[in-house]
């Protein structure tokens, strides 16, 4: 994908306007996702997934982010649909900008501070421990922790108390 200058673009503005303000929010709860739906986060209904203050979702392409209900996102969570490498990397490379579209699965809870990388697909009701970084798809029910982001258990085993 080619590299744009999004910087005369007034619906590059708003996005960032309204990513800015959803980076901020913290009340009522539905705010931070409604606005990340205003930007083109693919949520379907915003009511039903909780954005902490202080995630980043994409910047520059939020609708290659796809987030299913019950998710819950905790403070500091990234999650990054795109690649922009600097002029040196791209013509080394071959490659201006690469852009793999991101999915939460429905039920998902994702750890302060972990962040998601571009491709990954999350499954239905993974964890995702505070501080991993994601960078491979997770089958649903995975418990995922570590920096590179591993499998390290199934929710369904989970001990009842």
């Amino acid at each position: 994908m080619k590299r744009t200058n999004y910087s005369g673009s007034f619906h590059f503005l708003l996005r960032g306007l309204l990513g800015y303000a959803a980076y901020y929010a913290i009340f009522p709860m539905w705010l931070p996702s409604w606005l990340n739906k205003l930007r083109g986060v693919q949520i379907t209904n915003f009511r039903k997934v909780y954005v902490a203050p202080n995630v980043l979702i994409d910047s520059l392409y939020p609708e290659a982010v796809t987030i299913e209900d019950e998710v819950y996102l905790t403070r500091g969570v990234k999650i990054i649909a795109h690649f922009n490498p600097t002029n040196p990397i791209a013509e080394m490379m071959g490659v201006n900008s690469q852009v793999k579209p991101v999915r939460i699965g429905f039920g998902t809870f994702v750890g302060v501070n972990a962040i998601v990388l571009p491709g990954v697909e999350l499954g239905r009701c993974c964890i995702v421990g505070a501080g991993a970084v994601v960078t491979k798809s997770a089958p649903e029910y995975s418990i995922l922790g570590g920096n590179p982001a591993k499998i390290i258990g199934d929710v369904r085993k989970l001990k009842k108390s």
